[in-house]
């Protein structure tokens, strides 16, 4: 196999999944540390990758495009000739994304017959952590006979000591943005606030619009400032919330006003976040404040945030039906997130000494 210059990783998948993937993309560049490195990400997330200090470029995939749209792209990245290719999704478009790339080597997860576009087929022997996965395929990686005499027994174990914390490091010039954004709405740099998302990439992962009111409530009545946060998606939301509480100067809201990077920056300065299982409370754990994070379907054990900081799971842990990974209730009850009160968050935050 000719020597590895040029590597393409495809990752389609949330905001969450390709943080997870942070401690990957570091051991990746231990092992080819002269290599160009890309990225095919989503295109709702992509700008947060472009700050990553091990790529060497992002490119926007939007799955919204049809074949054809789809087809061109990928053509279009074939023309940087990449010798290593790497699925670390495991779908059929990201399957098929990598086919028409066509770098020289292909590695990735396989299944469903998949394992056809491959030269090597990666299985998920792992079942515990996302990050662990990843980490897990970035081993196997050193294992293949193809690339052995592509890095040396001191890559191989400088990529077995890195840390399997994302992190986030925000340039004082994105720092500064942030800071910006919190003088707007009258938060200035000194001033701790509490950080609520109520957003989430499906409606099971909502915790209840009643709940986060009466947490609101309860932080400013007691001085806390609360900063409501998220996407365009989350406005109605958050404004149901705030017409239920009172004027208050602890009260703060950026939601859908912030660019992820900008949020990202914003979140280094709070005191802790309050979230479902979704990309901001993971953004959060990797600039490294502490999280509480409300798990209804999702799977804790695979999803939960991991940081230097406090990270708090909050669950229902008197069902057997989660976590049921659906994005709509089954059984209609809804109660792995409706039965999670805000009393029950309020004692957790207490007892950990975070309030």
């Amino acid at each position: 196999m000719e020597a590895v210059k040029r590597i393409i990783v495809v990752d389609l998948l949330y905001l969450g999944d390709l943080l997870f993937a942070h401690p990957f993309l570091s051991g990746l560049r231990k092992l080819f540390p002269a290599a160009r490195i890309d990225l095919v990400a989503n295109s709702n997330f992509a700008e947060l990758m472009r700050i990553n200090p091990n790529l060497d470029h992002v490119y926007s995939y939007n799955k919204t495009w049809n074949t054809g749209r789809s087809y061109k792209f990928a053509k279009k990245l074939k023309m940087n000739n990449y010798q290593l290719g790497l699925n670390i999704h495991g779908n059929w478009r990201t399957a098929l994304l990598l086919k028409v790339i066509a770098a020289n080597y292909n590695i990735g997860y396989g299944g469903q017959g998949r394992g056809i576009f491959l030269e090597q087929e990666v299985n998920q022997t792992i079942d515990g952590h996302m990050i662990d996965s990843y980490l897990d395929f970035l081993n196997k990686l050193t294992q293949n006979e193809q690339l052995a005499d592509h890095f040396s027994d001191e890559q191989v174990y400088s990529s077995s000591q890195i840390t399997d914390i994302p992190q986030l490091e925000i340039s004082a010039e994105y720092l500064q943005s942030g800071i910006a954004k919190l003088k707007m709405i009258g938060l200035n740099q000194e001033q701790k606030f509490i950080a609520l998302n109520t957003g989430g990439s499906w409606p099971t992962k909502r915790w209840p619009v009643e709940h986060f009111t009466e947490l609101a409530a309860w932080l400013i009545e007691n001085s806390w400032p609360v900063l409501f946060i998220g996407g365009p998606g989350d406005q109605e939301r958050v404004a149901q919330i705030l017409a239920q509480l009172p004027d208050s100067e602890y009260l703060f809201n950026l939601t859908g006003q912030t660019s992820l990077v900008e949020l990202t920056a914003v979140l280094k300065q709070a005191e802790l976040i309050v979230s479902g299982d979704t990309g901001p409370v993971h953004v959060a754990a990797a600039v490294g404040i502490p999280t509480v994070t409300l798990f209804g379907p999702s799977d804790e054990k695979k999803y939960a945030p991991r940081g230097r900081a406090d990270n708090i799971v909050i669950k229902n842990t008197g069902l057997n039906c989660r976590p049921c990974g659906e994005h709509e209730c089954p059984l209609g009850h809804f109660k792995c997130l409706r039965e999670l009160t805000s009393e029950l968050v309020i004692d957790s935050l207490k007892a950990r000494g975070l309030i």
